[in-house]
């Protein structure tokens, strides 16, 4: 049976719909990412430079925590929608409006004098942020076909990915000597630049009213089984070990005579493709080993990593031992997530996937910013090789934990 000249129509606006919404999708999560990489990878080397110390780099996690805590206001992104049009883009196009005026503060303030203003100005990034990605993920979800979810994903993980490439190399390793204020500027042309790109693309995605969802309070019947609850546990000891050199990357890479833009290149560029190999390692492996067996290598692998780093070093850090330790920490961190999410999506209840993930992941960050933070506040106090011992004996106490509760994944 043939079709008419409407039901091509029809075909053509359908396809158009659907590159167009995978466009879109791709620009935001680029301009998503770009600037929540630098707040969460670049800044600290610029106020490690400056001569800030480890404590108030540490505050840097403490000030994404609210990034991590999305979910809290994601049922008024749902629900406060505009009358008419894409009722997505008020909160998007709202979010960058944001980011462009944060950044544009930050531009003025100096890293040497005005440290905490810079890390207050990072929570209120990290919120903006939070909001726009909260709205980003519902325009995927409700704008895409079911059969297109997983293609979906994928430009979101390329986006992000491709963000922190660029991010590395034409700002903060090509640009990152010159300063402060001209690297914050060079964010702000982007974010602009982005925001007016986005004013045009953002005609996709659902324009109607959403069927009603489960409650708020209703996400959190996740931590009511016991199988999130022991992949929850499991998850913060195993991961303890490698949290340091993740989170102490800028301060390390500056501590051993790396500049700016020379941390940049190794922490972002060269770490983002530690990471991108840990995750694809850590697929091949759950295929053959299993994602519970995978997490527990990779836990004894941390465990075994920080010790070697902690002798080695002794309080005398050197160029191999800190390159080594964070690009292991980027591998490990990736491989750790691929594991521990294969683990958890079984586990969440069938229709509520995405609330139930999105809730155990938010909370599990928290903790874990939490802890590299404290670990980092302690850093110039305490001493690298003693933080590293004790972040080790926690995931070694971990792996006896999860050798205790392996029935609990066996099916």
């Amino acid at each position: 049976m043939s079709l008419d000249v409407g039901d091509h129509k029809t075909a053509d606006r359908i396809v158009d719909h659907r590159k167009g919404l995978f466009v879109t999708l791709a620009v935001m999560y680029f301009a998503c990412g770009f600037v929540a990489q630098f707040a969460a990878q670049g800044v600290g080397l610029f106020l490690r430079e400056s001569g800030a110390t480890s404590g108030l780099i540490g505050l840097l996690y403490v000030a994404a925590v609210p990034y991590t805590l999305r979910f809290v206001w994601a049922p008024v992104v749902d629900r406060v929608r505009p009358a008419s049009g894409p009722r997505f883009k008020p909160w998007i196009i709202g979010s960058q409006v944001a980011v462009c005026c944060i950044l544009l503060g930050l531009g003025f303030l100096d890293p040497a004098q005005s440290g905490g203003l810079i890390v207050l100005g990072i929570a209120l990034l990290m919120i903006a942020l939070g909001t726009q990605t909260v709205a980003l993920g519902g325009l995927m979800v409700e704008g895409l076909a079911v059969s297109d979810y997983s293609n979906g994903a994928t430009v979101k993980a390329a986006a992000s990915a491709v963000a922190g490439l660029v991010l590395g190399t034409f700002v903060i390793y090509m640009l990152g000597d010159l300063g402060w204020q001209f690297v914050v500027f060079a964010l702000l042309s982007v974010a602009f630049i982005l925001l007016i790109t986005a004013v045009f693309i953002l005609d996709f995605g659902p324009q109607i009213i959403p069927s009603e969802r489960p409650g708020f309070l209703s996400q959190f019947n996740v931590f009511r089984r016991k199988g999130p609850q022991t992949l929850f546990v499991m998850s913060i000891l195993l991961s303890s070990a490698v949290l340091l050199p993740y989170a102490s990357k800028a301060v390390l890479l500056i501590d051993v005579g790396f500049s700016v833009a020379q941390g940049g290149l190794i922490a972002i560029v060269i770490g983002s493709f530690f990471g991108v190999l840990g995750a694809l390692t850590a697929r091949l492996a759950i295929g053959r080993f299993g994602a519970f067996n995978v997490l527990i290598g990779l836990g004894a692998a941390n465990v075994l990593v920080s010790l070697a780093l902690a002798l080695v070093i002794c309080d005398t850090l050197s160029v191999p031992a800190v390159v080594s330790g964070v690009l292991w920490a980027n591998f490990a961190v990736f491989a750790t997530f691929t594991a521990n999410r294969s683990l958890l999506m079984p586990l969440c209840q069938q229709g509520r996937q995405a609330s139930e993930m999105a809730t155990f992941a938010s909370l599990e960050a928290v903790v874990f910013l939490l802890i590299a933070g404290a670990a980092l506040s302690l850093l110039d106090t305490v001493g690298l090789s003693l933080l590293l011992l004790t972040m080790a004996v926690v995931s070694a106490i971990g792996l006896i934990f999860v050798r205790r509760v392996a029935k609990v994944f066996e099916n």
